[in-house]
């Protein structure tokens, strides 16, 4: 068959074998029956366009006699076709070493692609099945492992339909470049892909899950594309990749073949392009799922109790899996930003300023008396605390309320400490250092973990804003780069 248009080859075979064929021809239109068909040897070319449209549009002639070329580019679509209907069935459909080639020329620069040794059954269809037709078709991918086809297809009515699954196995990354180039800037340099896809057809509207196992994907230098995304695509890839270099995923496209711009290639990397956006946008998220923390888990930062810069068991938890996490993923670094809230982290420091200077007082006095100390085992409370609290507050450098002698004035345990509480010295360099010390838990938690040269501690943020999450505000972030 060729294009009439173009005089360019468009489709042919060298056997055409057609059983038990019925036809009949009247005003009311074209019937076909046949209870086999067999295609050997042929050959096919499918072509997108400049425009995004397919050329198997334009195989039936215009009313004016003309045709829409096939083999090349054209801007305008061919006019619909109307007379009398042909009706067609066939029982089977078999194809013995065939071949394909599918060109997009929607991608610059463009892709093709040879699907060869094709060889298989089709059940029956027609204009008018009912019932879908079964498949079971194999082929090779030229240069490129096997590919298996099963499901079902009802090719010929008004509204195609399908159910297809279908496995390609060993394709060479680099082939599809154009599209890489095209919706992720970079060209591809290495790569294997293994797909195991569920393709379904249904008044128009395509959708597919796609099971894509990649190996050692590698990109080449950045190319401008107004087209590429801005997202940071090889952070994502790095997020992905397992200490293997493989990413193994499940991602679902889908689209309308309405769409003037449809094509499968950018469907596909479309799909990869929204997983990229997940990965950089909820990269915690991702590793949560991955690692048994759940989907809604927020692990890009960790909580502190007001003025404190203690791990928590929750934030150590949230640690070992973020840690277990980046193990696996060598590439990736790790960004620490110390945050403190001062209307939540100020007032919990005064109050512990006056709590320490209470227990200063106390291991003093047990130093005194020879006693060994140990700082965190000392707990003041009752009695001793209102003992020491009193001379802690009378030594205070700060003015005092006092009685008509001139002396210091008793006051009620609660009023002095809130004196003192007011007094406190803590500042904005108080703040900071709380920050910085909360910053520098989580590094020290991360120690034997993970390679400290992946781990940078970064300036330390004096406030709440930019906290939209429903975590606390007295926290320590954390960024992959």
């Amino acid at each position: 068959m060729l294009d009439k248009a173009s005089d360019d080859r468009f489709a042919g075979w060298k056997l055409l074998g057609l059983t038990n064929v019925k036809a009949n021809y009247s005003e009311r239109g074209t019937d076909v029956d046949a209870a086999r068909v067999t295609f050997a040897n042929f050959y096919g070319l499918v072509l997108l366009d400049a425009q995004g449209k397919l050329n198997l549009k334009g195989v039936v002639a215009n009313d004016n006699g003309t045709t829409q070329p096939l083999t090349k580019e054209k801007a305008q679509a061919p006019a619909s076709h109307s007379g009398p209907p042909v009706n067609m069935r066939f029982g089977q459909l078999v194809l013995q070493n065939g071949r394909v080639t599918y060109t997009d020329n929607f991608i610059k620069p463009n892709y093709t692609a040879n699907l060869v040794a094709i060889n298989g059954t089709i059940g029956a269809f027609g204009t008018h099945s009912t019932t879908p037709a079964p498949v079971d078709v194999s082929a090779k991918l030229a240069a490129n492992g096997p590919v298996a086809i099963k499901g079902q297809v009802n090719p010929l009515i008004d509204k195609p339909a399908l159910d297809l699954t279908a496995t390609a196995h060993d394709i060479e990354l680099t082939n599809l470049t154009p599209y890489s180039s095209k919706y992720a800037g970079y060209p591809i340099t290495k790569g294997k892909l293994n797909v195991d896809l569920h393709y379904t057809l249904a008044d128009d509207k395509l959708s597919a899950n796609n099971h894509l196992f990649i190996d050692q994907l590698t990109f080449g230098d950045h190319v401008d594309n107004l087209t590429a995304t801005k997202l940071p695509v090889r952070l994502a890839v790095s997020l992905l990749k397992n200490s293997r270099g493989e990413i193994d995923v499940n991602i679902p496209i889908s689209g309308s073949l309405d769409n003037p711009e449809f094509s499968i290639g950018g469907l596909v990397w479309q799909a990869i392009l929204n997983l990229v956006q997940k990965a950089v946008t909820a990269p915690f998220t991702l590793l949560a799922h991955a690692f048994g923390g759940g989907s809604g888990e927020e692990l890009n930062y960790v909580e502190f109790d007001a003025g404190s810069a203690t791990l928590n068991d929750a934030a150590q938890k949230k640690l070992d899996t973020i840690a277990k996490a980046l193990a696996d993923k060598q590439l990736i670094q790790l960004d620490l930003v110390g945050r403190v809230d001062p209307k939540v982290d100020e007032p919990a420091l005064r109050s512990a300023w006056v709590d320490n200077q209470v227990k200063r007082l106390k291991v003093r006095d047990m130093s005194s008396n020879g006693e060994n100390i140990d700082w965190q085992s000392i707990k003041v409370s009752g009695a001793d605390y209102d003992k020491y609290l009193t001379k802690v507050y009378k030594s205070a450098d700060f003015k005092k309320p006092t009685n008509f002698i001139g002396m210091t004035k008793s006051l009620p345990d609660d009023d002095m400490k809130a004196a003192l509480t007011k007094n406190a010295p803590v500042d904005e360099a108080s703040l900071r250092d709380l920050a910085q010390r909360r910053a520098q838990a989580v590094q020290e938690f991360f120690d034997g973990k993970i390679d400290s040269k992946r781990i940078f501690t970064v300036a330390p943020k004096l406030d709440a804003d930019g906290i939209k999450d429903k975590g606390a505000t007295t926290r320590v972030e954390l960024g992959l780069k």
